[in-house]
C-alpha cells in the first residue's frame, strides 16, 4: 500500500470517529514554547541534561541516577547539587538492579546502602543464560535427549529460589518475569537486565487547553504532530506532545523533567 493510500484511509478514518485531520494554527501563540522558556535563569536552573544519557531515574531517597546510553560510559548516582555519590561501568550483559532497600547490585557485586562503600561479591543466576549455555553443551544429542536434559536442568535450577519453569513464555511473560533477590542470591529470569525498585514517582502536568494537531510528519506512515499546552502554578509553556514533561519532587523542591530536555528545578 503507498502512502498516499495510507494517507486516505488514515483521513476517512479521523472523519469516521469525528476528529479534524487537517493542521490548524498555535492555539496560543502567546505562550513560549518549552525549549525557550528553559533558558529564563530566573525560572529554571538546569541540573543535567540528556547528553549520553537514555535515562535518568529518580530515587526515594532524593538521589538520581544517571543511565548511559553508552556500555563504554559510567552510570552515576547524584544528589541534586549534582555531587556525584557513585559512579562506575557495568557490564550491560549483567544484572544491573537497585532493591527496595536501596542496596545496590552489579558486576556481580552488592553495593551497600547508603554510601555504597562497603562490597562483597555476590551471586548472579540470569536463568537464560544458564539455560543457553546447558543447550550448547548438549548439542550434538539428537532432539528428545537434549531436551530432557534441559527440562531436567531447568527443575533443579530453579527449584532453590522457589520457582518452577513456565509453560508458553511468550503468553505468559508477565507470569514468568521475575528479577529479585532470594537466598542470597539475584535471580532474573527475563529480557531486561536493568531495574530499580527504588524509585520516586513522577507527577504529570496539567495541561490547560486541549492537544492541537499542528502537521503531519511523512515518513513510512503519516504520523500526526500535537503542540500540548502546559501549566505549573503560573508558568504556562507549550511542546510537541511527544516531548511529555513531568513534575518530580526532590528534597522539598520542585523540578521539571523530560526525556527530551533533562532535568530542571523550577526556581
Amino acid at each position: 500500500m503507498n502512502t498516499h493510500k495510507l494517507t486516505f484511509i488514515l483521513l476517512c478514518t479521523f472523519f469516521i470517529f469525528g476528529c479534524n485531520p487537517f493542521p490548524r494554527t498555535d492555539a496560543h501563540p502567546e505562550v513560549p514554547l518549552l525549549e525557550d522558556l528553559l533558558k529564563d535563569k530566573s525560572k529554571f536552573k538546569k541540573i543535567v541534561g540528556m547528553e549520553n544519557l537514555t535515562e535518568i531515574i529518580f530515587l526515594k531517597d532524593d538521589r538520581i541516577l544517571l543511565k548511559p546510553d553508552n556500555s563504554n560510559l559510567p552510570f552515576k548516582i547524584i544528589n541534586p547539587e549534582n555531587n556525584v555519590i557513585l559512579a562506575d561501568k557495568y557490564d550491560w550483559n549483567l544484572p544491573f538492579y537497585i532493591d527496595k532497600q536501596g542496596e545496590l547490585y552489579f558486576n556481580r557485586k552488592k553495593y551497600f546502602y547508603p554510601d555504597y562503600k562497603k562490597q562483597e561479591g555476590f551471586k548472579n543466576i540470569v536463568v537464560q543464560d544458564s539455560l543457553s549455555k546447558i543447550s550448547e553443551e548438549n548439542n550434538d544429542l539428537n532432539d528428545s535427549i537434549g531436551l530432557k536434559i534441559w527440562q531436567d536442568y531447568e527443575v533443579k535450577l530453579l527449584k532453590p529460589y522457589g520457582l518452577v519453569p513456565c509453560g508458553n513464555t511468550i503468553v505468559n511473560t508477565d507470569q514468568c518475569d521475575f528479577f529479585e533477590v532470594r537466598n542470597n542470591t539475584l535471580v532474573v529470569r527475563q529480557d531486561e537486565r536493568f531495574k530499580i525498585d527504588f524509585v520516586k514517582q513522577k507527577n504529570d502536568i496539567p495541561k490547560f487547553d486541549d492537544n492541537v494537531l499542528i502537521a503531519w510528519h511523512n515518513g513510512k506512515m503519516p504520523n500526526p504532530i500535537y503542540l500540548a499546552y502546559y501549566q505549573i502554578n503560573t508558568i504556562k509553556f507549550k511542546c510537541d506532545d511527544m516531548t511529555y514533561p513531568q513534575t518530580v519532587v526532590i528534597a522539598d523542591k520542585t523540578y521539571l523533567y523530560s526525556a527530551s530536555v533533562g532535568l530542571y528545578q523550577i526556581l
